[in-house]
């Protein structure tokens, strides 16, 4: 009797189960998918950002363009964001999102190298006019690379040296000229050749734009691209232990410190703010991670002394160079484990900003000292997503990865933009900037290319191109009042650039 009961109740509720179920499957399949999409979506990292309703009709129109050149693309079996950038720079110049783009304020710009943020094409025409600048334009040697700059009295230029105003004013010479200073289809086989092709571009401008009479100019040159392309601040890796030099100075005398580089950024920066008075530039006092302990100790107590003296100005560290071919970050944990003394004997903090995570493998583990170093953003972070524990301790510690798409593709890490673990990253929850690192070698400037690339490849909306932008800001090195006087600024510029950026899209529907 009581086996019966049970087999009665358990047969009814299994009737009734399945009455409810032919009635209720299809809408409690689509609330279960519903569902998912909602959380999946408070996931991402910009899911704090709600647009106004003129942000949304922009947002509309963008999304629209986007699926509409996604269409176009597929029928010509062409997508630019999956092929070399230099194959389609030019096309991407003519499009409408490009032309968009171009008028957005982008914020702010964390992770470039000084050497390498001018326009070569501006130092190939500057070169080409400078007196007392020559050229070596022969067979390179062991210690000389074809395309090496650098100035000197008439009465000591080495021998293979030409004068620049007479190579460089050559059409073929300077089109050459262009090759050597920039990554072609050519010199971008592999990782291995690219930085080898770096040191060699490296060691042909250096002698160019630390000559005294030029520094302050080139640095110039390369600040006014980015206002121009809507980048209100700036963040430069620089190297302050260079060689300045002038004609009466060699590099390497001691004549020109430190102190003579920042006095001509200040002058800079003044400058800068004559033309665009919400201008701002800060600086990561750089070395490179493939010398000795020793010699990075060395920098890394300069770089204390002069954030001490200069705290506005300088406002951190880190280590740069071909993190598959340097030393590791956990190799000088020795120079790092010093910093509390160093912090305390020069009464300011040095925070990090560690170049760490820019390669292809897992056994490159640098992004685990990174997070345990608290360092302030990582840039790069490419490799990020071999390391599934680290992923959600650099979620919890609100980590912001400077993301270089562009770079990262043209350096051979991938090919295809739309498998770049950025676009994981942002699904995730991991905050992340958008930046150019070397775009001079790269032969573009300002950060539109990588934002036209992203939009395409990653799918973004005018949401998650917000939340990059003010990412750019509200994760610089900036102070809490500079940042909200930053974040002011650009927000009054991205109000003005959503009201044009309606009529522009609909003149072009």
């Amino acid at each position: 009797m009581y086996t019966e009961s049970i087999r009665n109740a358990a047969l009814l509720f299994l009737i009734g189960w399945l009455i409810a179920g032919c009635n209720t499957q299809p809408k409690g399949y689509m609330d279960q998918r519903i569902g998912l999409l909602e959380v999946d979506g408070s996931m991402r990292f910009d899911a704090d950002i709600t647009l106004n309703a003129q942000e949304q009709e922009l947002n509309q129109k963008l999304v629209s363009l986007r699926k509409q050149m996604w269409e176009t693309y597929q029928a010509q079996g062409f997508f630019p964001p999956a092929e070399p950038f230099y194959y389609s720079k030019e096309h991407i110049e003519q499009t409408t999102l490009f032309k968009l783009l171009r008028t957005m304020p982008k914020g702010g710009l964390q992770h470039l190298h000084s050497s390498a943020a001018v326009d070569f094409r501006w130092l190939i025409d500057a070169a080409s006019k400078a007196e007392h600048c020559y050229i070596y334009w022969g067979n390179p040697t062991g210690s000389v690379v074809k395309g090496k700059l650098h100035f000197y009295q008439p009465d000591q230029v080495p021998e293979g040296f030409e004068s620049t105003q007479v190579v460089l004013n050559d059409t073929s010479n300077r089109r050459e000229m262009l090759d050597l200073l920039t990554l072609r289809e050519e010199s971008a086989q592999d990782t291995v050749d690219v930085w080898q092709h770096f040191e060699d571009i490296f060691a042909r401008i250096g002698g160019f734009f630390e000559y005294r009479p030029i520094y302050k100019t080139y640095l110039r040159s390369a600040l006014d691209t980015l206002a121009a392309d809507g980048i209100q601040h700036t963040e430069i890796r620089m190297i302050f232990a260079g060689g300045m030099y002038d004609l009466d100075h060699p590099a390497g005398s001691g004549y020109y410190t430190a102190d003579t580089t920042i006095h001509v950024l200040q002058e800079l920066i003044h400058e800068m703010k004559q033309d665009h008075p919400d201008f701002t530039l800060k600086f990561i006092y750089t070395h490179l991670r493939f010398l000795s302990k020793e010699v990075v100790y060395t920098e890394l107590v300069n770089a204390f002394k002069y954030r001490k003296k200069y705290p506005e100005l300088i406002k951190g560290f880190d280590l740069v160079a071909n993190e598959d071919d340097g030393h590791s970050t956990l190799y000088f944990l020795d120079n790092w484990e010093k910093m509390d003394s160093l912090s305390e004997a020069y009464g300011v903090d040095m925070p990090l900003y560690l170049h760490d995570g820019e390669s292809d493998w897992a056994s490159v583990q640098n992004l685990y000292d990174a997070y345990l170093l608290d360092s302030r953003r990582i840039g790069h972070g490419f490799n990020l997503m071999h390391f599934p524990e680290l992923i959600e301790k650099m979620k919890a510690a609100n980590i912001c990865i400077e993301v270089s798409p562009l770079s990262n593709q043209i350096l051979g890490y991938l090919q295809d933009l739309r498998l770049h673990p950025a676009n994981y990253m942002l699904k995730h929850g991991i905050q992340c900037s958008i930046n150019s690192d070397d775009p001079g070698i790269f032969d573009y400037n300002g950060l539109s290319y990588d934002y036209w690339s992203i939009i395409l490849a990653w799918e973004l909306d005018l949401k998650a191109v917000k939340k990059l932008v003010m990412n750019s800001l509200t994760y610089s090195s900036l102070s809490e009042k500079e940042k909200t006087i930053a974040l002011k600024s650009w927000q009054k510029k991205w109000d003005e650039f959503v009201a044009q950026g309606i009529i522009m899209l609909d003149h072009t529907s």
